[in-house]
């Protein structure tokens, strides 16, 4: 579980972020403020994923009739999704670059070369390319921590798109899933 929201679920990944300070007083948006917040490619990234999402669904009412058409736009899609994610996670202006080690529905686990207070407003971009989702969101570290590396955060969401949010969710689960059947090949092979 997540050490900043105990009712949503976190799972250990490596991702990509890119963190922005913020004012303080952006930290609580609407989601409507926060999407007009975002970045111009951040929100046609948004929009291309908002549109996919209610439209993947009748492509696969379609395969019956045309299953090998809704795969090839299904790869397109997915194609398309990580030469987006690939061109936002190169922004050179980013005030810092942080490697992800966990994520979920509240907030991120970050590892940072930076120094970062706790109270500190951010403006997260994060770029989970195993799972083809990008998120902007706001956020507030509730936790550092030194190490050998620098300093390791944890990154309460303050602000978040509710589609972003699920999209993170769902991420989280199928990683999740895909360790458990792992976990279980090991069991069977006899490794645990």
């Amino acid at each position: 579980m997540s050490e900043t929201d105990p009712g949503l679920f976190s799972v250990e990944s490596d991702f990509e972020a890119l963190l922005d300070p913020i004012d303080e007083a952006q930290l609580w948006l609407s989601e409507s403020a926060l999407t007009d917040a975002m970045p111009k490619a951040f929100a046609l990234m948004a929009q291309v994923t908002d549109l996919e999402s209610h439209c993947l669904p009748l492509l696969k009412g379609l395969e019956k009739h045309a299953k090998a058409l809704a795969e090839y736009l299904s790869l397109q899609s997915q194609k398309i999704d990580l030469v987006l994610q690939q061109q936002l996670a190169q922004d050179p202006n980013a005030h810092c670059h942080a490697r992800g080690l966990r994520f979920g529905g509240s907030g991120v686990t970050l590892q940072v070369d930076r120094p970062l207070a706790v109270g500190q407003a951010l403006a997260l971009r994060l770029f989970l390319p195993h799972a083809q989702v990008a998120v902007f969101a706001h956020g507030e570290v509730s936790q550092v921590s030194a190490n050998d590396q620098g300093q390791q955060l944890e990154v309460a969401f303050t602000a978040i798109r509710e589609s972003d949010q699920d999209r993170l969710v769902r991420a989280s689960l199928q990683i999740q899933q895909r360790l458990l059947r792992e976990r279980a090949e090991r069991r069977r092979a006899g490794e645990l």
